[in-house]
């Protein structure tokens, strides 16, 4: 986990295992817009995902399922 700015991100790969979705599932929805928010970093084009937003993003997917 990376902390900055006060806030916390996770990277790809740790998104992938909190979340259980694969790499190629978060590129997909990044070009699709759908999925969570992210910030890419222009200098080494590294993706973060913001801890709170991505946690609430799934937790609101988790409940139109139910």
């Amino acid at each position: 986990m990376i902390e900055m700015m006060g806030a916390q991100y996770l990277t790809e790969k740790e998104a992938e295992k909190r979340y259980g979705y694969s790499s190629s599932w978060f590129a997909r929805a990044r070009v699709q817009k759908f999925g969570p928010s992210y910030v890419q970093l222009r200098a080494h084009g590294r993706v973060l995902y913001p801890l709170i937003e991505t946690d609430e993003w799934f937790k609101g997917k988790m409940m139109e399922k139910e």
